[in-house]
């Protein structure tokens, strides 16, 4: 018994198969049980050996699933021979709505919501809901059809034990349901927990490592570009050609190392709780405007600008102006002498900002992934866009990208109303 019970009810085992299982035990105490009751309670032999009958089939299936396997195959046997087969037996020979038979049909609606999912329990528990609601009628308007207890005391025994079956039936199917919600959510909570402290781990990794390697990038710079001004000041004589272009790519990987480690702090930084408050957004897109004029200028590109007053969001001031430098500094790579236009306005209870260009544009081919992490259609780091998006969306916005004739980038911020209860949290 031992051994059988722990094949039955074993941890690993599905809880609809650990379900039928129990239903199944039930089934067979409940058929012999109730056959007994019926028969002495005026139902005749016809009562007992139905029940026996229904015990015997309720055992078949506990052997037939457990051996094979195939528990849907099972459910649906149970829910065609016993709700649509044996229970409007009963219904009918037990004193129709006048029993306790109402109170399975409840369960079989139960039961079936419980083993079955998706469109073929709706299906199924639709049918049975006309099924039994039809039974009702038809036992309304065909009284013949029903055999009644010939005592009030009859119906009495019936409506008391049919309660009782089903009361027993529903509780344990809650009672062993929520003590596997239970037990899932422990592991769920123990799991999570864990999780928590790997990223906790894993992001202050990230934020010691690019801050450690600020310093050292710095360093190497700092000198590479003073060895180079020593040779330009010494003169064609000694200054070698292939030199001056190892040292040029030298400096060039560290800017793009430097900014890559810029990028894994400003992420850490969102993956941590900041501190969001309400903001000028139109104050902050014309300081980085006017932050990059010179970086602009450099290549001959010039940036108009279209900013509507009053804008607020509720954000990471910091954050926020890096995504509108960072959208920036995309365009100016992909063109030259020629315009990049910043605009934000407010739309209804939204910000929409968008960063144009008529660069080189974005092929097809990796315009679906640009925001993916470390895709990138030049020599960047391919952590510019996916930093963008991730500010964005953790400020409740939206960012898409278009490229026809050049890019442009869009992006929308929820405004600021007060609807957040204060300008902290």
């Amino acid at each position: 018994m031992k051994l059988f019970a722990q094949k039955l009810f074993h941890p690993d085992l599905d809880f609809r198969v650990k379900l039928h299982n129990v239903m199944a035990i039930g089934g067979m105490i409940a058929g012999f049980t109730m056959g007994i009751v019926n028969a002495v309670n005026d139902g005749g032999m016809f009562n007992f050996i139905a029940g026996s009958c229904v015990a015997a089939l309720a055992f078949a299936l506990l052997l037939f699933s457990t051996i094979s396997g195939r528990y849907k195959v099972s459910y649906l046997i149970t829910i065609i021979s016993i709700f649509f087969v044996y229970f409007p037996i009963l219904f009918f020979q037990m004193g129709g709505y006048h029993g306790g038979m109402i109170s399975f049909f409840l369960f079989a609606v139960l039961y079936t919501a419980f083993m079955l999912e998706g469109k073929l329990a709706k299906i199924v528990i639709a049918i049975e809901l006309v099924y039994f609601t039809g039974l009702c009628i038809y036992a309304f308007l065909y009284p013949e059809s029903v055999t009644f207890f010939p005592t009030e005391k009859g119906f009495l025994i019936s409506n008391l034990t049919d309660m009782i079956f089903v009361g027993v039936a529903l509780s344990t199917i809650l009672v062993i349901h929520l003590g596997m919600y239970n037990k899932q959510q422990r592991k769920l909570d123990e799991q999570n927990a864990v999780l928590v402290k790997a990223n906790r781990a894993k992001t202050d990794f990230l934020a010691n490592t690019s801050h450690e390697m600020r310093m050292p990038l710095t360093v190497i710079s700092v000198n590479v570009q003073t060895v180079m001004g020593i040779l330009e000041d010494m003169g064609d004589t000694v200054k070698d050609p292939d030199t001056m272009g190892l040292l040029a790519d030298a400096q060039s990987e560290i800017m793009r190392l430097a900014r890559m480690v810029g990028s894994m702090l400003t992420l850490t930084t969102i993956s941590e709780t900041t501190e969001k408050i309400k903001a000028d957004f139109s104050a902050l897109c014309k300081s980085a405007a006017d932050m990059l004029l010179l970086v602009l200028q450099k290549r001959g590109n010039k940036l108009e600008t279209e900013i509507g007053d009053n804008l607020t969001v509720f954000g990471d001031t910091d954050l926020l102006s890096q995504t509108i430098i960072n959208l920036i500094q995309n365009a100016h790579t992909h063109t030259e002498n020629d315009t990049i236009r910043l605009r934000a306005v407010r739309d209804g209870a939204a910000i929409t900002v968008s960063v144009s260009d008529n660069g080189t544009g974005i092929s097809p081919e990796l315009l679906p992934r640009v925001f993916e992490r470390g895709v990138s259609d030049s020599d960047g780091t391919g952590v510019g866009l996916f930093l963008c998006k991730s500010v964005v969306e953790s400020h409740g916005g939206k960012i898409w990208i278009e490229s026809n004739k050049g890019v442009t980038v869009y992006i929308t911020l929820p405004v600021y109303e007060g609807q957040y209860g204060g300008d902290r949290i």
